[in-house]
This record gives structure tokens, C-alpha cells and sequence, in this order.
């Protein structure tokens, strides 16, 4: 970045032009300068200009939201025309001849502090041909007042993506989830990632905001953005759940904590519709008919209504003890084979 007055010049290497690089750069030359110029005038690379237009250019959002906090206005060159902004174009065979050729650096960031060292020590101190003075004396005496005061804070680089809103009512953003409310299924919305906070917007109306997760995977979910049908759902869950079946009897928690092991949604529903038996058979017989279904290891819904329907809890279970000899062969016991008196053979 070069001040066109002066030709004071704050120089940068970086290995990329995405857009956090690009908004970075633009931050550390405004600290270097000590100010923010009135326009700045940039090339139409895609991390500043998303559609080249002589007349109407549409800018990145992320660059217009650095525009619109640090109060410049940007103007972009024409396509093709390098001489627009000579004086950078310029300063880029200066760097190469001056401050790279012939040396050689360990990392980037030694060649950075190389190049401040640069910028404020050596290439200001030497006159311009064409203004017949040193960058920092034009800079010092008659730039650096008309510059516009940094804000009190760094903008925070955002990320912008159109996502579509999935009938889970959630966007995925970088492998992780975040809900949005019910009305927008199936729309496209417009989804901010700054580093701390993610906001989701419809024709630039704010909808949603959520804390960033920081892995993929995770899962941000307010239970407002659901129907009210399944926000009842989602509010019973598993410690609900169990507080409920301990005023029913212990069978009926020993049932419910069995089926809600693992967070899954369909222990919890499941959990939910064995409570809502007891309102159809009374809270005694739902006791019983668990205590039958666990007798028989059997902890599916359709078997527990199964026995209330056909009222198996009042059949007394007593399981037949198996008991194998040393020299046993067979599972039955002898006397089951034994012929009985009538039988003929």
C-alpha cells in the first residue's frame, strides 16, 4: 500500500489472497501509517471485488464491512489498467530490486520485519525524484494530518457464505450445525462467521446469531427456532424423563434408564410414549407390565403396550430354573422323556 502524496509505503509478503489475508493487510498498513486515507484504490482481485464493473462493481462483503468500519471509501481500477495505480505497481519492482534480490530469509516472518525495517528506514528516507523530497518528510509535515483516525478496535475479519436452511432447521457451516427458526426451511440465508459469534441474515436482516463452535461436528441448537410441538418434545428429556418414572414405581425407572443409556432421539421419544401409557392404563399396571418385560430382557415399546393391551402383567411369571449336570448332554432333564401311563409307544 502506497500514500499517493508522499509515496510512503508499507510493504507485506504473504503466501495467499483469500479474504483474511487480504483484510489483514489492510489493518497492519493503517497501524503503519498510523491513520486511514480517505480511498483507497485497489485492484479487482476477488478477496476485494467479487464482479468487476466499470460502472457498478459488487465488493465482497467482507471488504465492504471493513470499508464501512474503518470510514474509507474503496474504488476499484479498471480491469487491465495497470497505470491506474502506478504508483503501486511501481513500488513492486522497487521491493524486488531493493529489499529481495540478492538476500536470502529464513521464513516470511523474518522477511516481514525485514520489509518494516525497510519501509520506515531506509526506502522513506530517500527522495523522490518525482516530488523532489523523502517520503517522510512529505508524510510527516503534510499527509499523516489529513489521514482518518483509526477506530478504537480492529475490524473482525468475517467469513461470508450463502447456505441453505435444511429441513433439521440447521445451516452447516464448516462441518458443524446451526439452527434457524422454523420459517425459513428451505430458503437460502446469508450466514457471518466472525471468529467468536456466527449470525445468520435474510435480505441483511439479523435472524439468528450463535457462538462459533470451535471443532466440526458440534451441534448449536436453540430450542425456540422449533414448532411449539416440538419444543414440548425436546424439553422432556432424559432427566425429565426419569423424575417422572420414579413417581410411577421403580420398575417403570428401572425401564426408562435402561432405554435413555444412550442420548439418542429415539430413547427419548420412546421414554416420553411409555410415560404417557401410564395415563391410559394407570401408573399400577404400567408398574407391572415393566416389571414383566424386564423380566424378559425385552425393553421395546410395542411389547410393554402389547402386555397392557392384552393385560399379560396379571399371568404370574416364575422362570424355570435350568440346571445342567456335569454329565448332562441334553438341555431337558431326563424325566421329560420318560413315557407316560396310556401312551402307547
Amino acid at each position: 500500500m502506497v500514500l499517493s502524496h508522499s509515496r510512503y509505503r508499507f510493504v507485506r509478503f504473504v503466501f495467499r489472497q483469500d479474504v483474511a489475508t487480504w483484510i489483514d493487510c489492510h489493518s497492519r498498513a493503517f497501524h503503519f501509517f498510523g491513520g486511514v486515507p480517505e480511498t483507497v484504490m485497489l485492484d479487482n482481485l476477488k478477496a476485494g471485488v467479487v464482479s468487476a464493473n466499470i460502472y457498478d462493481p459488487i465488493f465482497n462483503r467482507s471488504y465492504g464491512e471493513l470499508e464501512r468500519h474503518y470510514g474509507f471509501v474503496c474504488d476499484p481500477n479498471k480491469v487491465r489498467t495497470a497505470q491506474h495505480k502506478g504508483r503501486v505497481e511501481r513500488s513492486v519492482t522497487i521491493v524486488r530490486q531493493q529489499l529481495l534480490a540478492g538476500r536470502t530469509f529464513k521464513d516470511i516472518e523474518q522477511a516481514n520485519i525485514a520489509a518494516l525495517h525497510w519501509c520506515r528506514h531506509e526506502i522513506a528516507t530517500r527522495v523522490t525524484r518525482t516530488t523532489g523530497h523523502t517520503p517522510w518528510e512529505l508524510f510527516t509535515s503534510q499527509e499523516k494530518a489529513t489521514l482518518k483516525p483509526l477506530p478504537a478496535t480492529d475490524y473482525e475479519c468475517a467469513v461470508w457464505q450463502e447456505l441453505k436452511v435444511h429441513q433439521d432447521h440447521h445451516v452447516v457451516f464448516q462441518g458443524s450445525y446451526y439452527s434457524v427458526p422454523t420459517p425459513y426451511i428451505g430458503q437460502m440465508v446469508g450466514l457471518r462467521a466472525g471468529k467468536r459469534m456466527v449470525e445468520i441474515y435474510v435480505n441483511n436482516q439479523k435472524i439468528k446469531s450463535h457462538i462459533r463452535c470451535q471443532s466440526r461436528g458440534q451441534w448449536m441448537t436453540d430450542p425456540q427456532d422449533y414448532p411449539t410441538n416440538k419444543q414440548a418434545f425436546l424439553s422432556k428429556d432424559k432427566e425429565y424423563c426419569v423424575q417422572q418414572a420414579q413417581q410411577i414405581g421403580p420398575f417403570t425407572t428401572q425401564f426408562l434408564e435402561t432405554i435413555l443409556k444412550a442420548p439418542t432421539m429415539i430413547g427419548q421419544r420412546k421414554a416420553q410414549a411409555v410415560l404417557r401409557l401410564a395415563i391410559e392404563h394407570g401408573n399400577a399396571r404400567l408398574v407391572s407390565a415393566c416389571q414383566r418385560s424386564i423380566a424378559f430382557d425385552n425393553y421395546t415399546y410395542r411389547t410393554l403396550k402389547k402386555i397392557l393391551v392384552h393385560k399379560y402383567e396379571e399371568q404370574l411369571y416364575q422362570p424355570v430354573p435350568c440346571v445342567l449336570g456335569h454329565q448332562t448332554s441334553y438341555i431337558r432333564s431326563a424325566h421329560e422323556f420318560v413315557p407316560l401311563q396310556g401312551v402307547s409307544q
